[in-house]
């Protein structure tokens, strides 16, 4: 059959209907440089704008193919749905081009979010735009790993038919066996390292990770900053007990508050504390708990490395994330992300999600001594052998967190293009 690939991206809905045997006839992209890697992948160069393209022009296909940009529904951005500036218009021209070509097949990629977006009201809206122009449609959140592909991705996969969607199954999820390992390569063309910071940072946790007695409980996440500190957290907070009260406790890593200004109060306690709210919400006050405990059952150890922490300052630094529960405290066979919400590790088994916004927060290796490369998050995408791909580190990285799984579009394709 043919079919078009909106919003193209790397061409990863391209990829995997190709190889199944059908035709792409039309493309489009907004992206200049994304463009221009799609002619040299696919001898296909895309249109740009979509909105600007006469969609008469578009040629007729049995399939309409498109990742719509998810921006307005994602957590990671400001969640404003159609009110974004110009991603929330864009599935109003989808269905102007639904409604003049009347392809057989919809095939459609966005985020999770969509569907719990404005209470749900948002994808009930697309969902009966969609049935009111003739299409039985379905839905399904899925991720790579539901069928032994190494990276936790939640995205969230659209199909419809014209008329009905009969005897169509999503694929059956497969038992996870293969690791993350299996994806690599030996001799990446760019080994992306540490910066002196990072690496200053991993070295203070190691060894705090060593020092941590056998069998001992590491709570996730661990916050630092509540290492000494005294503030008021269970039934108030240092905003409702108000500037004088507060000189009576002491704020983060144990810094007593007596003597301080008004400024140099806020700023000894852990901006998470900071809030002008009378009550904390139920999981902040648990993590706190569950930090403070940690420290008063190892205060003995931790007294003796706690200027180490310290002197990471940043925050997001000072707070660890061990999502290895069970496992021996080392860092060595373990991923590592550094995140907003702290130093995240995980086991090496799946990758985290490749994301577009923020380079910072690709996977890092430490067997490896390197960050996961290029050519190893297209494997894990799908995407394995790609020619053409940009090879500067934010606009590889912006691009493939963008990307559909090549592999899972292959499995649902196969089971929705049947008739």
């Amino acid at each position: 059959m043919k079919f078009i690939d909106l919003f193209a991206g790397l061409g990863g809905f391209h990829l995997a209907l190709s190889k199944l045997g059908h035709e792409c006839v039309f493309a489009s992209e907004i992206e200049t440089f994304l463009r221009e890697h799609y002619n040299k992948n696919f001898k296909m160069f895309p249109e740009g704008d979509i909105t600007k393209i006469k969609i008469k022009n578009i040629p007729k296909h049995d399939i309409l193919c498109a990742g719509f940009p998810c921006q307005p529904f994602s957590k990671a951005g400001f969640a404003n749905g159609f009110n974004h500036k110009i991603a929330g218009k864009m599935f109003f021209y989808l269905i102007k081009i639904i409604k003049y070509h009347k392809p057989k097949y919809l095939f459609l990629e966005n985020v999770p979010n969509l569907i719990g977006h404005n209470n749900g009201e948002t994808w009930e809206y697309m969902k009966k735009r969609i049935s009111k122009i003739g299409y039985d449609v379905d839905q399904k959140i899925l991720s790579p790993t539901d069928y032994n592909i190494p990276q936790t991705r939640n995205r969230l996969y659209i199909v419809a038919k014209k008329n009905k969607l009969t005897d169509f199954e999503w694929p059956k999820k497969i038992k996870q066996t293969n690791s993350l390992k299996k994806f690599l390569v030996s001799k990446p063309k760019k080994n992306k390292k540490l910066s002196d910071l990072k690496k200053e940072v991993l070295e203070v946790w190691k060894y705090f990770l060593k020092k941590i007695p056998k069998k001992n409980y590491l709570p996730n996440p661990l916050w630092a900053m509540e290492f000494g500190a005294t503030y008021p957290y269970k039934s108030s907070t240092p905003h409702s007990v108000g500037f004088r009260k507060i000189k009576r406790f002491k704020g983060k890593f144990g810094i007593n508050l007596k003597n301080l200004n008004k400024d140099e109060i806020i700023n000894s306690i852990p901006k998470y504390a900071r809030l002008k709210v009378k009550k904390f919400p139920q999981w902040k006050i648990k993590m706190i708990k569950k930090s403070r405990d940690f420290y008063k059952k190892n205060q003995k150890w931790v007294d003796k490395l706690i200027e180490k922490i310290i002197k990471l300052e940043h925050e997001s630094y000072q707070k660890f994330e061990w999502n290895c529960q069970g496992e021996s405290f080392n860092l060595r066979k373990k991923i590592v992300t550094f995140r907003g919400s702290g130093i995240r590790v995980r086991r090496n088994k799946n990758s985290p999600t490749l994301v577009s916004q923020c380079i910072t927060q690709v996977p890092y290796l430490p067997w490896k001594k390197r960050y996961l490369s290029l050519e190893e998050c297209l494997n894990i995408q799908g995407f394995k052998g790609l020619k053409s791909y940009p090879k500067g580190y934010e606009k590889f990285y912006m691009t493939i967190g963008n990307a559909v799984n090549v592999e899972v579009v292959s499995k649902i394709a196969k089971n929705l293009f049947v008739n």
